[in-house]
């Protein structure tokens, strides 16, 4: 058995397997913690991610709006509950603004590499797809010879 393969050309010469790029190729799991970043900055935007995209939130600021609106009337701390509660409601939204399109300039970070490993994944699959079909092509080739020869 040989560890020769023919080179994507098929010329004569061979390559090593072990030194063909096909064979180099390694697949990579690419997911958004290899491109978060280690800053204090970064730690703490991917903590208030986490924290602000939590169902926990939702449905605590949920509850604390249902409270808000039929307390407000009968403690009597708020008459009209609409616009101190939407004062007090939009103050944090600029805030989580800016960290949600953090969140997504991670995100599209990690799709973009993610992207390029498919590709070089596929890229080598290719290459070795082309690699098969030159071997089964010289496969046809002596099997053509061979038929020649029994057949004479």
């Amino acid at each position: 058995m040989s560890t020769q393969v023919p080179a994507p050309d098929a010329s004569p010469q061979a390559t090593p397997i072990a030194e063909h790029p096909a064979y180099q190729h390694v697949p990579q799991l690419v997911l958004s913690t290899h491109h978060r970043g280690s800053g204090v900055l970064d730690k703490i935007a991917a903590w208030v991610n986490e924290f602000v995209g939590s169902m926990w939130v939702f449905v605590v600021v949920t509850c604390g709006i249902v409270v808000w609106l039929f307390a407000g009337n009968v403690v009597g701390f708020d008459k009209t509950p609409w616009p101190l509660l939407l004062t007090i409601l939009n103050l944090p939204q600029l805030s989580i603004m800016i960290s949600l399109q953090v969140s997504a300039n991670l995100a599209q970070k990690t799709s973009d590499a993610r992207a390029l490993a498919d590709h070089q994944t596929i890229t080598a699959l290719h290459e070795l797809s082309k690699q098969q079909l030159a071997i089964l092509e010289g496969q046809n080739q002596v099997l053509e010879i061979l038929k020649a020869k029994l057949g004479s």
